[in-house]
């Protein structure tokens, strides 16, 4: 196939335009990759915060009522379904938190240890201290970190929580770190304790619910509100506003990328439409000598396309180390912004065969109009110049 021969022969006699156009698109490989890598691992992170630092499933008061007061038997329902592992009757509620000098508004939750364990493996968030010992402490509480050091609170010290007219004397019994903006505000109770101060018996304000298979979670809040008077809400019937700002900001991205796109590809037919001009000559013997049209088409695309692969490896290699920079020096985020605290990258073997397509289609379709416009040259003009 003479044709391959003479697109390696022109990419080997000139290295300057083999470089300017595998650093054009590498480059944008790079930024494509890595702000992939960003958005699927916020996306990642984001729904991993969600679903573990909330239920998956959440059954809530009937219309009328405040409270659920057959919350024992509402949990024994649904605990019959196959995908559920855990449920925890909670006593949801605000207060006002107070040591010393110090006050700051809260939200407590309040449960049976072991349950709230098995639904939110509170235990794994634990930073000091032991979240059963709520089982033993009646007065006894477990803070957030950030909320911990706000009241200038270590364990084993006493604060007042109130609520209303109703005031409770407790100890710090442990400390956990969410890694979201809970860490500000959370306070775990023992169920009653939580009764108490909110001045009501034997009523819970939801239940939580914990599936093996989160994606069930529609599906089983769909057959209950059918069978019960009890409203359920799924994880992703909760943060359905998270859910859309993510998809939106998909589109955005997939915008950006095919701005890149058109950028890089411009790169390229620029310099290859230099490289057409530069060889008008040898396309008029090569014209003359014979060679179709098609032929001369066929030589600049594949020179496009031999430049694809190198481009590929280069950006994929740029992008891998990028990432494995920002995994070493994290950035911090806003965690009551954006729901999680550090900048996170997550690269996938289907991002870089995306890469790859991705150089393969910009070098192709940016040697269309120069292979065209080289095919069209007149011989005889062409080697007059």
């Amino acid at each position: 196939m003479f044709e391959l021969e003479i697109a390696k022969k022109h990419i080997s006699s000139d290295p300057k335009m083999v470089l300017f156009t595998v650093l054009a698109v590498a480059l944008a490989i790079m930024v494509i990759v890595v702000m992939m890598g960003i958005s699927e691992g916020y996306r990642s992170e984001l729904i991993a915060s969600l679903v573990e630092n909330n239920p998956h499933l959440i059954v809530s008061p009937k219309e009328d009522e405040d409270y659920i007061t057959l919350y024992r038997s509402l949990s024994t329902i649904i605990l019959r379904y196959p995908q559920v592992d855990a449920v925890s009757a909670r006593v949801l509620g605000k207060a006002g938190a107070k040591h010393k000098d110090k006050v700051r508004g809260v939200s407590f939750i309040g449960a049976d240890p072991q349950e709230e364990d098995r639904l939110q493996r509170v235990q794994e968030d634990m930073i000091w201290g032991s979240y059963t010992d709520l089982i033993f402490k009646k007065r006894g509480a477990v803070l957030g970190t950030k909320l911990a050091e706000e009241l200038e609170l270590v364990p084993g010290q006493k604060f007042t929580l109130s609520r209303q007219n109703k005031t409770l004397n407790l100890e710090v019994v442990g400390l956990i770190r969410t890694g979201t903006g809970l860490d500000e505000t959370l306070v775990y109770l023992p169920l009653d304790t939580a009764q108490e101060l909110l001045q009501q018996q034997d009523v819970v304000s939801e239940i939580g619910v914990r599936l093996s298979d989160i994606n069930a979670a529609p599906t089983i809040a769909s057959d209950l509100n059918s069978r019960l008077a009890y409203k359920a809400e799924s994880w992703q019937e909760q943060n359905k506003d998270i859910l859309q700002v993510l998809d939106t900001q998909t589109v955005i991205l997939y915008i950006f990328y095919g701005l890149i796109f058109v950028i890089a590809g411009f790169g390229v037919a620029n310099t290859m439409i230099m490289t057409v001009t530069r060889r008008t000559k040898e396309i008029g013997i090569l014209l003359a000598m014979g060679a179709t049209r098609g032929s001369i088409v066929k030589i600049f695309l594949l020179e496009s396309l031999i430049l694809g692969p190198p481009a590929a490896l280069f950006g994929s290699a740029l992008a891998y180390g990028t990432a494995k920079l920002i995994e070493a020096y994290p950035i911090p985020l806003p965690s009551d912004i954006y729901q999680v605290s550090r900048l996170t990258v997550l690269l996938t073997p289907q991002t870089f065969v995306l890469a790859v397509g991705f150089a393969l289609a910009v070098n192709f379709l940016a040697g269309l109009y120069p292979a065209y416009k080289a095919s069209r040259l007149d011989p005889v003009e062409a080697i007059g110049e």
